[in-house]
């Protein structure tokens, strides 16, 4: 791995002038590994596992919830640490945490069968001493994901200039994760159509398995980060740092006075969102198996199908903010608003063809902003700060997790097509929060020449 993050020329997929190659390409690998460990460990199959084990939607939702909550408690102190500590060295907490994590994650799956049958043979729920490793196994996955993610895209952020840059690398890391969560599906339909095609849960033990193994590349991925100095006039919202002559300043005062609450609209959209989506997302892999008879490789297909769906909304997605003369806000928002009407159809279709177009039309328009917001935000937020906001911001992609124990109340009391109608309802709440950045997020181009003419 060395070897390869030392190569003499520049790669010609990575543009001149980054502050450090080695770290965007460790972004990358990390996107990568991370994206197979979720798909594979924590997918949709592993859902379905959980079902089997304990036998309720309540029992998934709280399981699934560890992650989200134990990230929750720990997200403000992993800022703060990620703003404050040496970067490189958290990284190499956060791959100890996360070998931790893999080993005992691995270890509770892979002894689920034997915890569901008692001494005489007969079947059983899952005992204490199970579901406590279990825990411990999500909990550490939440602490890794947290602290990992929100170190990495700080350092990646500080060694890459703002600008179309940053929006650049941004989308080709979004592009890649995409693949890779495609792939990973990809692993574990090969795998299960391998053993049968069954929900048998040994079946299931190893499709799940190898998300644990790729775990710890990921984390030995980590220890090969290096520390950037950033530059000072990267701290675009702060005027005590701009080293432009005050004449300049305060031609763009207006725009900083304004854009400060930029990242807290975002957030609070983002963390609006999260919370709807835990209330189904964790579920369309059970609605599928239990309302249209999907097999463990049909349900791996879909699952691998739908980054790809993503991955072509991005590009259209790109092709147009280029063309909006609002910015890239009124082009987010209506894909947005387009994701939300499919799975409002989708809680009305009946027959499974049209459900699937629906679902991936519904997870490639929702999902396709995730770059331009990241890139937004790095725009948006100084270096000295990016810490706290980063894991602020991966928080909200673990919220999920913790309020699908909710959704798992909600979906054994009133169904699966009235769950997700609610979070239809929540997630146009959410959209009143991108409303006001249209006026605060200019167009690329056009904050590229008042740049110019500055």
């Amino acid at each position: 791995m060395t070897a390869l993050l030392r190569t003499s020329q520049r790669p010609k997929w990575l543009p001149a002038g980054l502050l450090s190659e080695r770290n965007v390409k460790l972004t990358f690998l990390f996107a990568v590994l991370g994206a197979l460990t979720s798909t594979i460990a924590h997918g949709h199959i592993f859902t379905v596992y959980i079902f089997e084990l304990y036998g309720d939607n309540a029992s998934v939702g709280l399981t699934e919830s560890i992650a989200g909550i134990t990230a929750l408690v720990t997200a403000l102190p992993i800022g703060f640490a990620v703003d404050n500590m040496n970067r490189t060295r958290l990284l190499r907490l956060c791959a100890c945490c996360g070998a931790v994590a893999a080993f005992l994650g691995g270890l509770a799956v892979a002894i689920g069968p034997l915890a569901i049958v008692d001494s005489e043979g007969a079947k059983t729920k899952p005992g204490l001493s199970f579901t406590a490793l279990l825990m411990a196994s999500l909990a550490l996955w939440g602490i890794f994901f947290n602290a990992s993610s929100s170190a990495t895209l700080a350092i990646f952020a500080d060694s890459v200039p703002k600008g179309s840059k940053r929006q650049e690398l941004f989308a080709q890391k979004s592009t890649l994760t995409l693949f890779a969560t495609s792939l990973g599906p990809a692993i574990a339909f090969a795998l299960t159509s391998l053993l049968g095609n069954s929900w048998r849960l040994p079946h299931m033990v190893c499709a799940i398995l190898p998300g644990f193994l790729i775990m710890l590349f990921l984390c030995m991925s980590l220890c090969f980060f290096e520390e950037v100095e950033f530059l000072i006039s990267d701290e675009r919202l702060d005027p005590l740092l701009d080293e432009r002559p005050k004449g300049e300043i305060k031609k763009s005062t207006s725009l900083s006075v304004n854009t400060w609450i930029v990242p807290y609209l975002i957030l609070s959209a983002e963390f609006i969102t999260a919370v709807g989506a835990g209330m189904t997302v964790k579920f369309f892999g059970l609605w599928f198996k239990k309302e249209f008879g999907f097999s463990p490789a049909g349900l791996a297909a879909l699952q691998a199908v739908a980054p790809l769906a993503i991955a072509a909304a991005v590009k259209a997605l790109q092709a147009a903010v280029k063309v909006s003369p609002l910015g890239p806000i009124p082009a987010m928002l209506g894909f947005w608003l387009c994701s939300i009407m499919c799975l409002l159809l989708m809680t009305c279709a009946s027959n499974w063809q049209s459900v699937v177009v629906l679902h991936l039309l519904r997870t490639a328009l929702a999902n396709c902003k995730e770059p331009f917001t990241r890139a937004i935000l790095a725009d948006f937020v100084p270096s000295s700060k990016r810490g706290r906001w980063n894991a602020i911001h991966s928080l909200t992609g673990m919220t999920w997790n913790g309020s699908a124990a909710v959704g798992g109340v909600l979906c054994d009391r009133f169904g699966y097509g009235k769950t997700f109608a609610f979070t239809a309802g929540i997630y146009f709440l959410a959209s009143l929060c991108w409303l006001p950045l249209i006026r605060l997020v200019p167009a690329e181009h056009k904050h590229n020449s008042r740049t110019k003419d500055s």
